[in-house]
């Protein structure tokens, strides 16, 4: 009888597992495990890197992962459709600590660490985006100085980015207790109340106007790297603009869990502890209509330091490590059911009129429209180039701006010349390399 190398490594692991089963910590008292659904082996072609302390997020009919501890920079992304994984374009840098996010058409990097020299890695100083169907890494706006971190966890909420918590230095202290928010249509960056409790090694929800920020650790504090962890959940209410606990804390404290808001529950799944050992594979979750925490079946495989994708109708978790500290596995599984949905994402398009014509003193105003219908298009420049016998000067700033689909935008061009006539272009740069040219006539 022939058996797969597949199956002979998963038999293995899962004898090593239960070797270390009883070393797991114990979980919260009184919590009863749902015998409903259960999660599933996707079992799937493991064509990319282990990895841990990296993302996992999906875009369009795609799941991506990139960043973390192992080859950081190397982007994997696995198409459900076809069950097979490809390479997209090398990362910048090397994003580790961090909870991508994924909006409008790219994949965001908010909050996170850009090198791994543990333990004292360095905050990333930019806010980046990934770019899909062309495969583009774009440098946006830098974060301000004073609120660089990494480990922090990241959402979107009414077409703006928050952002909670996290460390300045890695893993020697550092936690903070920040809350921001980062308006990318506009390119504001605005300084929030801060959160109840600092926490880094943690990920962030939102469900029905609140924020919920969701386990996490204090690293390098009074217990060292790998305590004390935080086990209340700190809720954000964006109407209110206030912050407040949930009453009953999270039965099994533990940092770097993958988070889920999933048929009314919030699911906590897997993590870290104090002790050394295998990581977590239980699953806790909060009932939003009941107001209490219960248990789901526990996940096959331990690990901590990794995402979860909510899409159609399950729960995806792959990567992370299978211990506390480091460690690496792949390992796709799924809870509930294994039936993803998503639409293949299409390059945007800026559209834009050919010619211009400016009175000569006077003003005119330039409309650009992004022409796509899902995706959004990111102005990183705008500038003003080959003039001939006049002056233009731009009256519109339009650098770091995202642009929504279908959205239209007015660019204000201001001509000072004395002269009769003139020529300029304008120049648009959006989405990491493309261009649109405008040619300005001046009458």
């Amino acid at each position: 009888m022939n058996i797969s190398p597949r199956k002979i490594q998963l038999g293995i692991y899962l004898f090593l597992v239960g070797l270390l089963a009883a070393c797991q910590p114990k979980v919260g008292k009184g919590l009863v495990e749902s015998k409903a659904p259960r999660w599933i082996d996707k079992s799937e072609d493991e064509n990319y890197v282990a990895r841990h302390e990296c993302s996992f997020v999906q875009a369009g009919n795609e799941f991506v992962m990139f960043g973390g501890r192992e080859s950081a920079k190397r982007v994997d992304i696995y198409d459900f459709e076809k069950n097979s994984w490809r390479q997209g374009k090398e990362a910048p840098k090397e994003f580790n600590h961090f909870q991508a996010t994924y909006y409008q058409g790219f994949i965001w990097v908010i909050g996170s660490f850009k090198t791994n020299s543990y333990p004292n890695e360095l905050p990333e100083e930019h806010v980046w985006l990934y770019d899909l169907p062309t495969e583009t890494w774009i440098q946006g706006p830098e974060i301000p100085e004073g609120r660089r971190r990494g480990g922090a966890g990241l959402v979107v909420y009414d077409d703006k980015f928050y952002l909670v918590g996290g460390n300045t230095i890695g893993h020697n202290g550092g936690y903070v207790n920040w809350f921001d928010e980062y308006d990318p249509q506009q390119n504001t960056w605005k300084v929030l109340p801060d959160a109840p409790r600092a926490r880094d090694h943690f990920h962030a929800a939102v469900y029905e106007g609140q924020l919920y920020a969701v386990a996490g650790r204090q690293s390098g504090g009074p217990g060292g790297t790998f305590s004390p962890l935080v086990d209340i959940v700190d809720v954000y209410d964006f109407d209110k603009g206030t912050w407040s606990s949930l009453p009953q804390p999270l039965p099994t404290p533990r940092a770097a869990p993958g988070i889920a808001i999933f048929r009314g529950d919030l699911l906590v799944m897997g993590g870290e502890g104090e002790v050394a050992g295998p990581a977590y594979k239980i699953v806790e979750s909060y009932n939003f209509s009941a107001k209490k925490w219960g248990r789901k079946p526990d996940m096959l495989y331990p690990r901590h330091g990794t995402q979860a994708i909510l899409s159609g109708e399950g729960v995806y978790m792959a990567g992370g490590s299978p211990l506390r500290g480091g460690g690496n596995q792949r390992n796709m599984e799924v809870y509930y059911k294994d039936k993803p949905k998503g639409k293949e994402l299409q390059a945007a398009e800026l559209s834009a009129p050919n010619e211009v014509s400016i009175a000569r003193g006077g003003e005119a105003k330039v409309t650009v429209k992004n022409a796509s219908k899902d995706s959004g298009v990111f102005i990183t420049d705008l500038k003003i180039e080959a003039v001939a016998e006049g002056a233009v000067e731009i009256k519109t700033a339009m650098e770091n701006i995202l642009l929504a689909p279908q959205a239209k935008s007015e660019i204000l061009i201001d001509s000072s010349t004395p002269l009769e006539s003139g020529t300029a272009v304008l120049v648009l740069t959006y989405n990491g390399k493309q261009t649109k040219r405008i040619n300005l006539s001046l009458k």
